[in-house]
């Protein structure tokens, strides 16, 4: 826990200007995204240590504190940043390498409930765009980009960029019958 913990709060370096430790104590006090990856790395270190309550207890605390529901038996390497967590969410057998970024409504997960062990993996250098979903047995190759509102069903090779479709304007009825008759 210590050395993923380590490695995680060393990333802050690159986000934040300040000398150490004070951007570590900023971070403690005022950024939910270190927040929640501190809260969930002591609720997996409960879990991986058949632990009882504590773990589930604290993945509760990290969802009531700071928006993100991560279980406390998903995986994450060294080196995770969560960038404004509120509302990320993360099932139970994820597994994510080393350096991944999540940004705010990111989902990874099973595609239901009767399929809860087909849940993704995400190789190292990985970063997920808000509002991005990964859902099902899925992996995503290392250092790919899941770009904002991206839903991904299928693998990833590693190297990859995946982008959702843009937004596509649609008019009232009213607005194309008014165009027509000019």
């Amino acid at each position: 826990m210590f050395e993923n913990l380590a490695a995680d709060t060393r990333r802050l370096r690159d986000i934040k200007p300040r000398a150490f430790p004070w951007y570590v104590v900023e971070s403690l006090c005022f950024e939910t995204g270190y927040q929640a990856v501190v809260l969930h790395r002591l609720a997996h270190w409960f879990k991986a240590r058949h632990i009882p309550v504590f773990g589930p207890a604290i993945a509760r605390w990290n969802q009531f504190v700071t928006g993100v529901d991560i279980a406390p038996a998903a995986r994450f390497g060294p080196g995770l940043r969560i960038s404004h967590g509120t509302g990320i969410v993360v099932g139970n057998g994820v597994v994510a390498g080393r350096n991944c970024v999540l940004m705010q409504n990111v989902t990874l997960g099973a595609p239901t409930t009767a399929r809860i062990d087909e849940m993704p993996s995400l190789g190292d250098d990985v970063t997920l765009g808000a509002g991005s979903a990964v859902i099902g047995r899925v992996t995503i190759g290392d250092g790919c980009f899941i770009g904002a509102h991206a839903l991904v069903t299928v693998d990833v090779p590693a190297g990859s960029r995946v982008i959702a479709r843009p937004a596509i304007e649609l008019r009232p009825s009213t607005a194309r019958r008014r165009d027509s008759e000019s």
